[in-house]
């Protein structure tokens, strides 16, 4: 009789009502959720994080590189000759992505040119910037070379010393081809894209276009042949 007992009580412990089990299902699938969205939130996160140290090494690498240059702008080998090329030129892309090429003479022991073609102490080195829109991503280029990816804009100022004296009067967007011999200074603004797609919070507007996070690049750069 103790044994009937024992194993009644142990019949009504048994299993799971419908409703617990629903409870514990409904338990369940919040908890995964949970788990979901801190895991997408970690994985946003990292991308963020990636795209942010891609944009800003874009835009170190392309200011380097178009500043190395353009502080060269009219150099000239032989003091007593004179300069040989046009050291700076470039158009206004009004609204489009503007262009640059400098041109210095190649100083001793010789460099090399954006296609990694020696040239020799003496040579002219002209260096033509400007953007590619077409690939995907865009590119700064040198002499129809891609050099940075992810550039996508590249606008350009000019600071004109016309007395040489080290004083900027002015800064014009379009420079003629006398202005272009008093440049003094070049400022750079370099717009620079993270390489992911939609990352960036849905904005109105071209700057969140397709996703992508952006950023914008300044700098200004001495012409140290033509300041005063």
């Amino acid at each position: 009789m103790k044994n009937v007992k024992i194993w009644r009580r142990l019949s009504y412990q048994a299993g799971l009502t419908l409703v617990e089990l629903m409870v514990s299902v409904v338990i369940a699938l919040v908890l995964m959720i949970a788990l979901m969205q801190l895991l997408l939130g970690a994985m946003q996160t990292d991308r963020t994080s990636s795209d942010v140290a891609r944009m800003q090494e874009s835009g170190r690498n392309a200011l380097e590189l178009m500043g190395r240059a353009i502080r060269q702008a009219g150099a000239r080998t032989n003091a007593d000759v004179a300069f040989s090329g046009v050291a700076l030129a470039g158009s206004n892309g009004a609204g489009a992505p503007d262009t640059i090429t400098v041109q210095y003479e190649a100083q001793a022991g010789g460099e090399t040119n954006c296609s990694g073609t020696a040239v020799a102490a003496g040579a002219l080195m002209s260096y033509a910037f400007a953007v590619n829109a077409v690939p995907n991503p865009p590119t700064l280029t040198c002499n129809g070379v891609a050099m940075v990816d992810n550039v996508e804009d590249l606008q350009i100022t000019y600071g004109l010393d016309a007395e040489k004296n080290g004083v900027i009067e002015s800064y014009v967007a379009a420079p003629t081809a006398i202005q272009f011999s008093q440049v003094a200074a070049v400022q750079i603004a370099l717009t620079v894209r993270g390489p992911s797609a939609n990352v960036a919070a849905p904005a109105s507007g071209a700057s969140s276009a397709g996703g992508y996070l952006r950023q914008v690049f300044n700098a200004t750069f001495t012409v140290r042949n033509q300041a005063g």
